[in-house]
């Protein structure tokens, strides 16, 4: 048994006595060891306590500035998306108007010596990003380069910017491509035939305009007797322009110019109908090519050659453009006169 005595600090006031069994004080003495070790652990580990409460709170910071660098990231990736888009309808374009003017560019590589990146890469989501802008740089350097070589030779050919025919002889949303230039079944005749132009689908009346300035060299109706075949063209309008293209407008409605007279880019030529082998009104257009090695003008897609409308399938039209085998065609009647 074990005494234990508590004076209080006023002798006035009675002593108190408890007393212990021996298993009593052993769980006293346990009880107060536990107290002192958790107290001696709590003062251990309260360093360890706070430090990573800053640790959390700063990597609460770091995760905040990752997501912000990412939300960063993700925007620099769609610009550089849409940049490679832009870059890529630019050399189509160029492509194009390389083509329409008979200097066909040769490709650079997409643009000499490749611009490197500037910065260090800090992860691989990053160095793709880096590598993909040091490209579009680098091809934007390419199209610049034969940008400058085309306006170089455009200021050498002014006579034949104005006279290619580079604009679309109907007004931009009044016709439906119903017969695309290529191998087509002839409405007529249900068998297999190459188309040699567009037959663009518009209402009667629809202004038909001059491609570019030109001279014309055939307006009016061919007579049945002479080419059958052309007389299935309905009225007809035919223009030379330069010494290298012949535009042909088939099905017309009316004829607003005569032979010989001269008309400039966007003049008003016709109007669409329905005259000839035609089933509905439509203009028929053709875009022929004079070339010194051919005793005819080759016709050519006039998709090609539309600098103010984009076509579906656009640069697949071009790709088969530059190498599209010669077509087979009706010859020119001898009454429109080349020279």
């Amino acid at each position: 048994m074990y005494e234990i005595q508590f004076h209080p600090a006023d002798i006035r006031k009675p002593v108190r006595y408890h007393f212990l069994s021996r298993a009593g004080a052993r769980w006293l003495i346990t009880l107060m060891a536990v107290v002192l070790l958790v107290l001696g652990t709590g003062l251990v580990l309260a360093p360890l306590g706070i430090q990573s409460l800053l640790l959390t709170s700063k990597l609460s910071r770091l995760h905040h500035i990752n997501q912000l660098r990412n939300q960063v990231l993700d925007n620099r990736e769609r610009s550089l998306e849409f940049l490679k888009s832009q870059i890529a309808s630019a050399r189509t374009r160029q492509n194009q108007i390389s083509l329409v003017l008979g200097n066909t560019q040769e490709d650079v590589g997409l643009g000499g010596t490749p611009v490197k990146p500037s910065l260090e890469a800090t992860s691989p989501r990053v160095a793709t990003a880096l590598l993909a802008g040091s490209e579009l740089a680098t091809e934007s350097q390419a199209l610049l380069a034969l940008a400058d070589e085309m306006i170089g030779f455009s200021q050498e050919h002014q006579q034949l910017i104005q006279t290619v025919p580079s604009i679309c002889p109907l007004q931009i949303g009044s016709f439906v491509l119903t017969s695309p230039f290529g191998e087509r079944i002839s409405p007529f005749t249900n068998t297999r035939d190459f188309h040699t132009g567009l037959d663009l689908a518009a209402r009667e009346g629809t202004d038909v305009f001059a491609p570019g300035e030109a001279r014309v060299v055939f307006a009016g109706r061919f007579p049945l007797r002479r080419n059958i075949r052309w007389w299935r063209y309905g009225n007809v309008v035919v223009l030379r322009h330069g010494e290298r293209y012949l535009t042909i407008f088939a099905h017309l409605q009316d004829i607003s110019v005569r032979r010989g007279r001269t008309v400039s880019r966007g003049d008003v030529i016709g109007t669409v109908g329905n005259s000839g082998w035609s089933t509905s009104p439509h203009l028929h257009y053709e875009i022929r090519v004079i070339r010194e090695d051919e005793d005819q003008p080759v016709p050519v897609d006039p998709r090609i050659y539309i600098l103010d409308y984009q076509w579906t399938g656009h640069e697949a039209v071009l790709i088969a453009a530059r190498y599209a085998p010669r077509p087979d065609f009706d010859p020119l009647p001898s009454r429109i006169a080349l020279h």
